[in-house]
């Protein structure tokens, strides 16, 4: 009676612990919806991850495009010992390891990692209480280093690399963009109509700086619509896939029409063979526009200021059906940091047109020196062919970006 007593208050005491189930392994996974290889990483092998260790792993997945999900993931990668230049998705965070990008990582390293951690019991550690000991006995001792952190050594400096780069390339594009014959043969029409008209220094400087402001501002508001367009665009992947392959192959025909021109110019010496120019038709519209606001150079101080911001918003709005030609691109590839940083993405976006406007200044402080408008646009003539072939140069690089970043 006693034994038969003694199983039951056994089996009472232990049948809670029969049937609780096993805590399960989780495992983080970071995307965006705006990344291709996000969505490769989930269209193809995601699924099959999951149902390998179904029984054994919870998986939880973030949108790094949710400002909510974007602060776990800073503070995973920073508790992990990353620095926000490895910030880069897909992310896979799981036990001990953190593995970035696919395939590099996630698929070649992925598995082992679950095995590894299930084997150790290694716990997962993501959001705002993420911790590992082995990072902070690094810190405290400097002993041991985070396992997972020593493997991603040249993936972080090679992301590195590539941001720089990026930064680069925002530059020459700007300053490129500014001294191409779209904007250049405007910018000598201007000058050469505050001469004709006989503006002195003071009205050439308000004149000059309040187009060169609204210039400015007009393509930075053209910059931010199509760009808050197409990040709001990101959440649907074949809108994006779509919009990333149209920009390639734009890319792609500019860089071969560019060549087209610098050799065409090399040989014929002149201007109106080029192709990639601004049309006879929004030349004189622009003409016109300058010829109706400014023509009154006997306006009060603050006409001539207003006359000159109407003219420079006009005037971009017509110049960018040219210049777009380069400002698309490099937003495609500004698109990209967006993912990883937005107010990054958004500097990135200022400092372009900042460079772009750099010439539109220069010019207008020689002008301001005595130099005319011939001068310039001597310089322009002189100079097409290697503008044409920095052009080349500036769709080559830009091409390239895009395609590493599909």
């Amino acid at each position: 009676m006693k034994k038969l007593l003694f199983t039951v208050l056994a089996l009472i005491f232990c049948l809670p612990f029969a049937f609780a189930e096993t805590e399960k392994l989780e495992v983080a996974i970071f995307t965006s919806p705006a990344c291709g290889h996000c969505q490769k990483f989930k269209r193809e092998y995601l699924a099959t991850l999951k149902q390998d260790f179904q029984d054994k792993v919870k998986f939880a997945e973030f949108d790094v495009s949710k400002p909510e999900d974007s602060v776990i993931f800073h503070d995973t990668l920073k508790e992990y010992g990353f620095g926000v230049e490895s910030m880069g998705v897909p992310a896979m965070v799981v036990g001990k390891s953190v593995l970035l990008g696919y395939p590099a990582q996630i698929r070649t390293e992925g598995p082992s990692a679950i095995l590894r951690a299930l084997r150790n019991g290694e716990k997962t550690y993501y959001g705002t209480q993420a911790t590992i000991e082995e990072c902070k006995l690094r810190e405290e001792k400097k002993t041991e280093n985070c396992e997972n952190k020593t493997q991603n050594t040249a993936l972080e400096a090679a992301q590195s690399m590539f941001s720089r780069l990026t930064f680069w390339a925002i530059i020459l594009a700007g300053l490129t963009d500014g001294i191409n014959p779209c904007a250049f043969a405007v910018i000598v029409f201007f000058i050469s109509f505050l001469s004709v008209y006989k503006y002195d220094k003071k009205e050439v400087i308000l004149v000059g700086s309040a187009y060169c402001g609204a210039v400015f501002i007009a393509y930075v508001l053209i910059g931010l619509g199509l760009f808050n367009f197409l990040y709001k665009m990101s959440s649907f992947y074949y809108v994006m896939w779509g919009f990333k392959w149209l920009t390639i192959g734009l890319c792609a025909l500019f860089l071969i029409l560019s060549f087209h021109d610098f050799i065409v110019y090399q040989i014929t010496k002149k201007s109106e063979k080029v192709i990639l120019q601004l049309g006879k038709n929004n030349k004189e519209r622009v003409h016109k526009i300058i010829r109706y606001f400014l023509r009154d150079k006997n306006k009060s101080a603050f006409g001539l200021f207003c006359a000159a911001v109407v003219v420079g918003f006009l005037v971009s709005l017509i110049e960018a059906v040219c210049t777009g030609q380069v400002y698309l691109p490099t937003i495609a590839v500004i698109l990209k940091e967006a993912n990883q940083d937005f107010l990054r993405a958004i500097m990135y976006l200022f400092v372009y047109n900042l460079m772009f406007i750099i010439p539109l200044v220069i010019i207008f402080v020689l002008s301001l020196l005595g130099y005319e408008s011939k001068t310039f646009s001597d310089f322009l003539r002189k100079h097409l062919g290697l503008t044409k072939l920095a052009l080349c140069l500036l769709f080559l690089g830009l091409l390239i970006l895009l395609i590493v970043n599909m």
